[in-house]
């Protein structure tokens, strides 16, 4: 198996025409005067809607590879550093630090997202703000048939092919721990190389107390992209948060 966070091509050619979180991301940081610090940057797919506003952007990325793309595509428009989201000092604060979509789930203890909260809190000025975006865990999804692959994403050109993720997971209930599997299909065949990755599965009721238990107040709480409240019916759970 291969670690999909070794292959930047990839993760770009899926993600090409993802936009939906992008109209989020602008709307809250349009009121920020001050720098933006984005944990898990990736390759940058966020960075564009920062830079939009005028503002000074940091992102801290583990992926070497990932963090060569970004600093690639951005030059000096922009400041990539190689760092872990747990464990971080950048001897500054931020006016907004934001996790893109369900990076937070690679936090896969509770210590993880413990030692995650409490370098962001040391590093938001005084009423800056904290913005989060994870999947409400859904059982149909992580009690699926086990070994069983299923479409992950729409189709999308890669190496001059169209192709699409095919994925198989196993979740864990004890550890709350998904292992999920990746392979592409590409042009109606299926690769032999598998890409694979965890996430911890937080719900709700988790986030809430991880936030306030660690210096947090939850401002707002989305249920969705378009900034609807989180109900029964939400398949998201976004937080806007402020030091407590």
């Amino acid at each position: 198996m291969v670690d999909i966070y070794t292959n930047p091509d990839l993760y770009d050619s899926i993600h090409h025409d993802y936009e939906w979180d992008k109209t989020l991301i602008k709307a809250i940081a349009k009121d920020i005067n001050g720098p933006v610090l984005e944990l898990a940057s990736g390759t940058g797919r966020l960075t564009q809607p920062i830079l939009e506003l005028g503002l000074q952007y940091k992102g801290l990325e583990l992926s070497q590879p990932f963090l060569d793309r970004a600093k690639m595509k951005f030059g000096d428009t922009a400041d990539f550093i190689l760092g872990d989201m747990r464990d971080f000092d950048l001897q500054m604060e931020f006016d907004l630090i934001f996790i893109g979509f369900n990076s937070f789930l690679h936090n896969l203890k509770i210590e993880d997202a413990i030692n995650c909260l409490t370098c962001i809190k040391k590093h938001l000025t005084k009423n800056g703000k904290f913005l989060v975006s994870i999947f409400i865990p859904d059982p149909i999804f992580l009690y699926r048939e086990k070994g069983k692959l299923f479409p992950a994403t729409d189709f999308f050109q890669y190496q001059e092919s169209t192709c699409r993720i095919m994925e198989k997971n196993k979740y864990d209930s004890i550890s709350q721990i998904n292992q999920l599997t990746w392979v592409i299909e590409r042009d109606g065949e299926l690769d032999q190389t598998e890409y694979n990755y965890r996430m911890r599965m937080y719900y709700p009721h988790e986030m809430d107390i991880l936030l306030s238990e660690n210096g947090f107040t939850i401002m707002k709480k989305f249920g969705n992209y378009q900034r609807d409240p989180m109900d029964s019916d939400s398949n998201m759970q976004i937080y806007v948060s402020e030091r407590t």
